[in-house]
């Protein structure tokens, strides 16, 4: 590769239309092309940075300079663009989650090894320096041996209400916590027992609790949440503690750290995830793509290995089967 990576994006919502700022933004990437079936959508974004725009992602890929995509489309639509990309040889990073269960997340793994394709998932909190830190803090000479770990993470519901039955809690949200839990309790979840409460009529779960096992004999709980009133400030809080045997970590992202006091009542800001800065986007998720660009270009290794991102993804199925069934399930991978 050059000194420059050329690279596209396909799927330019929320997340897709950050992806392609941050890449036109970057000194060591070209935004080439992006791709949105919202013919507008693709035009827009196009013309704001200057890319070629195409509502066809067989299209894009075929663009014999392109060398990486961002797929940022929502999970079930991952598997089609994941296996053209593997297929065109472009490296890849993939937004979370993997798939939206674990059969696809397996096939689109397998196009990615026989292709021989650079593969990256997009687990921002691999990037956010607060979870970074627990993990260290989490260091087995630091912690000892992992007792309990517990997750909370909620959500307002306007976001279920515009997702409606396309994702869930457990894929759009619980995805963050899963993958952050096996990585800090350096251990996979091997059990689990869940309950849900469906009341909002939004086409998904309102909130899931589980009681998990890990298999180092830990012992985890996880509570979910988008059923919030849309005046949480900034939209989402989170929050996870780790237990040894030696010590303990505890993590609060409950705010981030802004608040804007007015006669209306109080806000927040964004200071950590994509916040804006002088103009441009910076934060967690530039660290993330900068990683892919400064990685894919030198031929060094991901912070994350794709099988680890594959790993949540049964956990996540087993959930979903044991809130169904009312009954615990194994994970099976």
């Amino acid at each position: 590769m050059s000194g420059t990576l050329k690279t596209g994006v396909i799927g330019l919502g929320f997340f897709g239309s950050r992806h392609a700022r941050i890449y036109a933004d970057h000194p060591a990437a070209e935004l080439v092309a992006v791709c949105d079936s919202d013919q507008a959508r693709a035009a827009a974004v196009a013309g704001e940075t200057g890319a070629q725009g195409f509502d066809d992602l067989h299209a894009l890929l075929a663009l014999p300079e392109l060398e990486a995509v961002s797929i940022c489309l929502p999970d079930r639509l991952h598997e089609e663009a994941a296996l053209a990309a593997a297929a065109a040889g472009k490296a890849i990073l993939l937004e979370k989650p993997l798939a939206h269960d674990a059969a696809t997340a397996r096939r689109i793994v397998e196009a990615v090894e026989k292709s021989g394709v650079r593969f990256m998932v997009g687990h921002i909190l691999r990037f956010d320096p607060r979870y970074v830190q627990t993990f260290y803090a989490a260091a087995p000479e630091r912690l000892g041996t992992p007792i309990h770990i517990r997750a909370k993470r909620s959500g307002i519901r306007a976001t279920a209400q515009r997702l409606g039955a396309s994702s869930s809690i457990l894929f759009y949200m619980g995805v963050h916590d899963i993958d952050a839990m096996q990585w800090i309790a350096r251990s996979r979840i091997s059990r689990v027992y869940a309950q849900k409460v469906e009341l909002l009529g939004t086409g998904n779960e309102d909130a899931l609790y589980a009681v998990v096992n890990f298999e180092n004999g830990a012992i985890g709980n996880i509570d979910y949440s988008w059923a919030w009133p849309d005046g949480l400030m900034n939209g989402f809080r989170s929050t996870l503690e780790i237990v040894g045997t030696k010590s303990a970590a505890y993590l609060d992202c409950t705010d981030q750290g802004l608040y804007v006091v007015e006669d209306e009542g109080t806000s927040g800001g964004d200071t950590h995830l994509w916040p804006e800065i002088n103009g441009r986007i910076a934060g967690d998720l530039a660290d993330e793509l900068g990683h892919f660009v400064q990685a894919t270009l030198s031929g060094k290794p991901y912070v994350q290995h794709y099988r680890e991102a594959l790993d949540a993804i049964p956990v996540l199925d087993a959930l979903a089967q044991s809130a169904q069934t009312g009954v615990p399930a194994e994970v099976v991978r």
